[in-house]
């Protein structure tokens, strides 16, 4: 089964294909050069890597396979990704929603923002931030009851990873939660569902030849949607 991507990032961060050449990575301008002709001309050293790269992006747009939309505001993303779902519900078991990471935990609601700049002179400056509203429960029960949904779980303490992992997934009853350390995050992750447990480790070798954590998890969740959907479409028959 083939897949298209709605992929909703916060304005100005990382995207696919052009993360690896943003101003937060590599400067794309490092990677160009002027040519004798006065035109601009990748340099030479750094095609093999860029070309492949370019490829894929081509082929993305090409295929209409990538689609990208972009927030500012939690308010912004809230609104914007209940929309998703909702033309997405169409798609039922079909569709994965892949949560890669909270946009945030707290934030200040727009009716309690001043409306002019805040002056220094005043002294000290105390903020009371509200917490961003849990919507993974509604998403679960009311907007793609159907769907193959993906959590992530980020913690600082290893002791408290899995169980914390569980508890969401009986707080929220969606399928998988993927949980990491933040020390570690680049080069293991553990897959938590109700009854299993799955590590996945990039080896020394791998870590040191560039290999990212994702090019393993992706397919784990392909194969586990596509045992979703055939035990869904067994359940229905």
């Amino acid at each position: 089964m083939g897949y298209a991507v709605i992929f909703m990032h916060r304005q100005f961060s990382l995207q696919p294909y052009s993360r690896h050449y943003s101003y937060s990575t590599n400067c794309f301008l490092d990677f160009v050069e002027l040519s004798n002709d006065g035109g601009i001309e990748v340099n030479s050293q750094y095609v093999p890597k860029m070309k492949p790269i370019l490829e894929r992006y081509q082929k993305a747009k090409q295929d209409g396979t990538l689609l990208l939309i972009n927030f500012v505001t939690v308010a912004d993303y809230l609104f914007l990704l209940r929309s998703v779902t909702q033309i997405m519900k169409i798609l039922k078991e079909r569709a994965m929603f892949y949560l890669a990471a909270a946009v945030s935990d707290f934030f200040i609601p727009s009716q309690k923002m001043v409306q002019h700049k805040i002056q220094s002179a005043e002294g000290g400056l105390t903020l009371t931030m509200d917490q961003v509203p849990k919507f993974l429960k509604p998403m679960v029960t009311n907007w793609v009851p159907e769907g193959f949904i993906v959590s992530f779980k980020l913690e600082t303490d290893p002791s408290l990873l899995v169980d914390k992992s569980r508890q969401a997934l009986t707080r929220y009853g969606h399928q998988i939660v993927i949980c990491n350390l933040l020390t570690t995050r680049k080069a293991e992750v553990t897959f938590i569902t109700k009854d299993s447990e799955l590590k996945i480790s990039l080896s020394k070798e791998e870590a040191n030849n560039g290999v990212e954590i994702e090019s393993k998890i992706i397919p784990e969740l392909v194969k586990r949607h596509d045992l979703w959907i055939k035990n869904t479409k067994k359940e229905q028959a």
